[in-house]
């Protein structure tokens, strides 16, 4: 795992998702991380594509600012419209639940770290709870 924080973004393949994303649109990166939402179990690429979408969700609905981790985060963010990408809260709230689940191997891979888990958790469930407002 490429991970070196809690965060996130703290992570090479979130850092490398949200990137690619900042070249197009957010409703295209949320729209595909939505076909994760039945899934019977979450790989860690998936994960991350769940992951990056609900932060950018939160981002765009509640004005969270994740911006300190990625260079022009914020300015992105702030061309999205957020009358396109309110449609796909419940979709990618249905999928962020599945993260920190038994259904997860991101979830599962953080199990393995007993210091850090409850922050990355954290971190999860506050994306979640402010998706689920």
């Amino acid at each position: 795992m490429g991970a070196w924080g809690m965060g996130i973004f703290d992570d090479d393949t979130s850092c490398d998702l949200i990137d690619e994303a900042m070249e197009g649109s957010a409703e295209s990166l949320i729209k595909g991380a939505c076909a994760h939402k039945d899934s019977d179990y979450l790989e860690y690429e998936e994960c991350h594509e769940v992951l990056v979408s609900g932060a950018v969700l939160d981002s765009i609905l509640n004005g969270t600012k994740y911006g300190d981790a990625v260079e022009g985060f914020d300015e992105w963010i702030s061309k999205q419209p957020k009358s396109l990408i309110d449609s796909f809260k419940s979709q990618i709230l249905e999928a962020m639940n599945l993260i920190v689940s038994e259904k997860s191997e991101l979830n599962e891979l953080w199990q393995e770290n007993e210091d850090d888990y409850p922050a990355w958790k954290s971190n999860v469930n506050k994306i979640i709870a402010g998706l689920s407002s």
